[in-house]
């Protein structure tokens, strides 16, 4: 069961439904979260289904596939350029600065994922070691796909990311891992599993010299005797329950869109002329807001100041780290490279 206070604390966010204030001169304005949700509540949805020449059938469960992949675009088949379901009771275009943001968000996908080298998520799961490590590189493993030539790309694009928050926001409590333990396999008595590596010699399927090769294979079998008891050098298998590995990919996800929020801010905000587009309010790493604080220098200092310590350290990697979880493609870079200035 989750952290209470987290809970209570963090919560599901969201600025879906949260309008851009007016500032003195009239102007909306808000941090960069917001304008973006306002883009694609508001405006963006004002451009008509995209035409890219005759569309293809679409299979049976296309539509359910896609839903599930990306859990806010409901209808691939029937949205428009920038991901967004088109209002057919619009009476204009979107004004330029929602073109403006939606055209930078899109942009995104053609950059590829690097992993900071400081980056560590899960300073909780230290204490677990090689398990710890193992749910890190899972998670790494199921939110990326490598091309083999050194690209490594989110499964979930960019874009993708950064219009979900838009369109349903962020949920903290998916970020906490706090009620981790350690445990081992069991069946289902509540007996521990025990298991053996032994040596088997295993057909290969050829003949040589008139006779069956085999060749000698390290296979995992049972580690009990007939009396259920543990054979020598049997042993438990451990793991970590609950399985750690989603609040891993939600803590990246969130610090991917805070630096994909910074990199559209740098991009757009400087051009905007009737929005007034603010630095991301977003927290850099929610899930330190209520870390316990007995696991980090204890009974040293207080509770309030030991997190202010350890979000004031968060903030200062964060800050330095972003927005370098992104790089250009080569191609991009070409691409760049051969404009006329």
């Amino acid at each position: 069961m989750k952290n209470s206070a987290a809970s209570a604390d963090l919560g599901f966010v969201t600025s879906k439904n949260r309008p851009l204030s007016r500032n003195a001169a009239g102007k909306r304005a808000g941090p960069v979260e917001d304008v973006i949700a306002w883009a694609w509540r508001d405006e963006l949805p004002k451009v008509p289904r995209r035409q890219d020449g005759p569309m293809t059938m679409a299979g049976g469960w296309d539509r359910a596939g896609r839903f599930a992949e990306l859990l806010s675009l409901v209808d691939l088949f029937g949205v428009n350029q920038f991901g967004a379901v088109p209002d057919f009771s619009a009476e204009s275009w979107p004004c330029q600065d929602a073109q403006l943001i939606g055209g930078a968000v899109m942009a995104l996908d053609d950059y590829a994922l690097e992993l900071p080298e400081d980056w560590h998520p899960a300073p909780e799961l230290d204490r677990f070691g090689g398990l710890g490590a193992k749910a890190l590189s899972e998670a790494w493993r199921r939110m990326t796909i490598d091309d083999g030539q050194g690209r490594v790309t989110l499964r979930l694009k960019p874009s993708e990311l950064i219009i979900r928050r838009a369109v349903m926001g962020w949920e903290a409590d998916a970020m906490v891992l706090d009620d981790t333990t350690q445990e081992i396999e069991r069946h289902a008595n509540g007996k521990p599993r025990y298991y053996l590596k032994t040596t088997q010699h295993q057909l290969t399927g050829r003949v040589v010299d008139g006779q069956d090769e085999t060749v000698a294979r390290i296979v995992e079998v049972n580690g009990v005797n007939k009396k259920g008891e543990a054979l020598p050098g049997a042993y438990t298998k451990p793991y970590l329950d609950p399985n750690p590995v989603n609040a891993i990919i939600a803590r990246a996800e969130h610090e991917i869109w805070v630096s994909a929020l910074a990199m559209v801010f740098d991009a757009v905000a400087g051009q905007m002329e009737d929005v007034v587009m603010l630095p991301s309010t977003v927290p850099l790493a929610p899930w330190l807001a209520d870390a316990p604080v007995a696991r980090v220098l204890p009974d040293l200092v207080g509770d309030a100041a030991l997190r202010k310590a350890q979000q004031e350290k968060a903030d200062a990697s964060l800050k330095a780290r972003f927005p370098r979880w992104f790089k250009l493609f080569e191609k991009q870079r070409e691409k760049i490279a051969a404009a006329p200035a």
